[in-house]
């Protein structure tokens, strides 16, 4: 996570029990003990992103007003102090929640969040995907037919500093929230330099 500058990440979602289940994480230790006060107060983030279907952020842990037993035990058990929560969802399926934190407060700016979401974006692809066999030709497939698909793959690898395949999903996901075709999103992203956003506005505290 050291391209976003946030002290680590994590995906996680919800056991039939109600328990966090850890799908995959930066800093196991952290986000091990977070789950554990989650499950002992039945607060938090990925609950209410599961529940809302939204992305949270909450800037300053040690004065959210929504999860007072979470916040007490996280604050004096953990040093995160802001966090950003993406709900993750692809062709239908949940996924997920991916989530962000930093030990300082008020860390996750609008350019931040931005970046947040499109890394949450990729990680709702490769879930997705995990396993798919097909994948690399569809992609060879892409790029070779359309030079502008080729083009914009390169300017999301060097911007966000991912291999080809990551970049490639990029694009896939922006097709699908968009409803546009996977050639427009290339354009856009050639003219602009900026793969195009499609999530709501974030709920902020």
């Amino acid at each position: 996570m050291t391209t976003l500058g946030c002290g680590g990440a994590a995906v996680t979602t919800l056991r039939d029990n109600g328990r966090i289940r850890i799908i995959a994480a930066s800093d196991q230790r952290t986000i091990a003990e977070a789950a554990k006060i989650a499950d002992l107060t039945g607060q938090s983030a990925t609950k209410d992103v599961l529940a809302t279907k939204g992305t949270i952020v909450n800037n300053g842990a040690e004065n959210d007003p929504r999860w007072v037993q979470y916040r007490e035990l996280m604050t004096e058990q953990t040093s995160i102090r802001s966090t950003a929560s993406f709900y993750l969802i692809l062709g239908g399926v949940e996924l997920g929640v991916m989530g962000f934190y930093s030990a300082r407060k008020d860390f996750f700016t609008d350019e931040i969040l931005y970046d947040c979401s499109i890394y949450a974006d990729h990680a709702a692809v490769a879930l997705k995907n995990a396993g798919a066999d097909d994948r690399n030709d569809q992609l060879s497939m892409a790029v070779d037919t359309n030079r502008e698909i080729g083009i914009a793959v390169g300017i999301v690898m060097s911007r966000y500093k991912l291999t080809r395949d990551a970049a490639f999903d990029m694009l896939v996901v922006a097709s699908s929230h968009t409803n546009c075709k996977l050639r427009e999103v290339a354009a856009e992203i050639t003219a602009t330099g900026i793969v195009p956003a499609w999530r709501s506005k974030a709920h902020a505290s």
